[in-house]
């Protein structure tokens, strides 16, 4: 039986401790001496206001109570896949976290790799894995809650270990390469929100996210098999809807103030898609997680506990409802 917990609670730290407690505390994970690696969402060096990436406050919850459980290094990491992951890391708050906490940020594009066999690989046959990822005693996966406008996708637990591998990201003003996304004006025009010098229209992976690329369901899955999180935090304090970079129409996030914790990342991944209304295994990599047994999808063997999950439906509905409400009103 997978347990998922569900915490809806204003004050993020308390949110966060909860969250965790309800599936065992941070002593079911991390215990004295271990090394341990935070690996949050920042695809973009985007503020957490967006709602595009981790809340450095939830992983600043989750820092202290590793240290709390006497950890011996705490290490946030990420390879950032449309950004310089060390401007993320300053533009999203977590240089200013990693010197009051005294933590290491490490750039996983830039990290020492690992050659590993993919056993069971559908996609992969070996992934180049960053050594710090392989010599971590505990693995926390911190993704960000991210259910797309309108379309069957969602980027959560599962999705979210895409930036533990190396491979930034490469812009141009033409299509290029094999798998070109077009991104929406709000990236690439110069009066757009999310402007930067460098974005030009068309983005494309590269390193080994672009392999995975090659068949992106299951290579999703097939690294879900080699890179194995001990505990995964979704972090939902700050929701969008309006989160797909190439649809971006400039929504304002709304806040849900909800933490979701598991230790298996697909049960985490069916209850969280349940918020925003989706069907997890209309989701082509959550589909195919479930068929390839990478953890738990029959709701009938997912516990949840804590705040009642259509709780957290209904928050998301009036939200957006709100949103929608007050767009017609100001238009």
């Amino acid at each position: 039986m997978a347990v998922v917990s569900i915490v809806q609670n204003a004050d993020i730290e308390l949110a966060v401790q909860e969250a965790i407690n309800l599936i065992g505390g941070i002593e079911n994970f991390v215990r004295p001496h271990d090394r341990v690696v935070i690996k949050p969402n920042l695809v973009f060096a985007l503020p957490y206001d967006t709602g595009f990436t981790t809340d450095p406050r939830v992983v600043q919850a989750i820092v202290q109570m590793c240290k709390s459980a006497d950890a011996s290094d705490v290490i946030i990491a990420e390879g950032a896949g449309g950004t310089d992951t060390k401007l993320a890391f300053k533009r999203c708050g977590y240089s200013e976290l990693a010197r009051r906490y005294d933590v290491r940020l490490v750039d996983l594009n830039e990290s020492q790799t690992t050659a590993v066999d993919v056993p069971d690989g559908k996609a992969l046959q070996m992934l180049n894995i960053p050594n710090i990822i392989l010599e971590s005693d505990v693995l926390i996966n911190v993704p960000k809650l991210k259910l797309y406008r309108d379309t069957n996708w969602a980027s959560l637990a599962v999705k979210n270990l895409m930036g533990a591998i190396p491979g930034k990201g490469e812009y141009s003003r033409t299509p290029s390469g094999e798998f070109p996304i077009k991104l929406s004006r709000a990236f690439w025009k110069p009066e757009g929100r999310f402007f930067l010098p460098y974005h030009q229209q068309w983005w494309s992976p590269r390193g080994e996210k672009k392999r995975v690329h090659t068949n992106l369901a299951e290579g999703i899955v097939d690294l879900n098999t080699v890179i194995k999180p001990s505990l995964n935090v979704i972090d939902a304090i700050i929701a969008c809807r309006d989160i797909d970079m190439t649809h971006t129409k400039g929504e304002k996030p709304m806040e849900l103030n909800t933490i979701l914790a598991g230790r298996d990342p697909l049960a985490l991944d069916c209850i969280a898609t349940k918020i925003g209304g989706h069907t997890p295994l209309d989701i082509s990599y959550l589909k195919r997680a479930a068929e390839r047994s990478v953890g738990e999808s029959d709701y009938n063997r997912i516990q949840v506990v804590g705040t009642p999950l259509d709780r957290i439906v209904e928050a998301w509905k009036t939200g957006l409802a709100n949103k929608q409400g007050n767009s017609k009103s100001t238009s």
